[in-house]
């Protein structure tokens, strides 16, 4: 609830848009009384396309999320020292 209420403002001014581009026409659009609908799935700093180099370039080009980085360093510790107990043995 804590998100719908700090993208309220966001919300109204995208469905009020919407709205005006449909002023003229006699058939009334399903989305006139659901200003929810326009909440979700548009992001404040994002375009909403999940293929957007602009917005996900971490994604779409690979590079590894910080929980990748953590568990390659974890293996690499892991490493380490199991050489430095194999050493130790001889």
């Amino acid at each position: 609830m804590k998100r719908a209420a700090v993208e309220k403002l966001r919300t109204k001014n995208v469905w009020l848009a919407h709205l005006r581009r449909h002023r003229g026409e006699a058939v009334a659009c399903v989305c006139e009384f659901q200003m929810g609908r326009f909440r979700k799935g548009q992001r404040v700093g994002g375009c909403g396309n999940p293929r957007c180099w602009v917005c996900h370039s971490e994604k779409l080009g690979r590079e590894p999320r910080l929980s990748q980085l953590r568990s390659i360093e974890t293996f690499k510790e892991g490493l380490a020292e199991a050489l430095l107990a194999n050493t130790a043995v001889v």
